[in-house]
């Protein structure tokens, strides 16, 4: 007979179950730049410009183009101006 309790709990951060690194709002560890833009609310073009610009750290891996959450937490909390 299988142990049903071992079966209801997930590993963390596959299906439904949340990754230990997120940091604040985010839920994932890696973001799209589409996903970032749509975020930020701008294009993704600007996100790109952000990126060469050094102003948005991002990693390669292969022709994908990754944001870690971590960085958008702390470029978020940089370029915070408070009215």
């Amino acid at each position: 007979m299988i142990d049903q309790a071992k079966n209801s709990e997930l590993p963390v951060g596959e299906k439904g179950g949340k990754a230990a690194t997120a940091v604040g709002p985010f839920t994932k560890r890696y973001y799209r730049v589409d996903e970032v833009a749509h975020y930020f609310s701008v294009s993704d073009r600007t996100i790109y410009r952000l990126i060469d610009m050094g102003d948005l750290k991002a990693i390669r891996i292969r022709d994908c183009i990754r944001i870690p959450a971590v960085e958008l937490q702390e470029f978020e909390d940089k370029v915070l101006v408070v009215f």
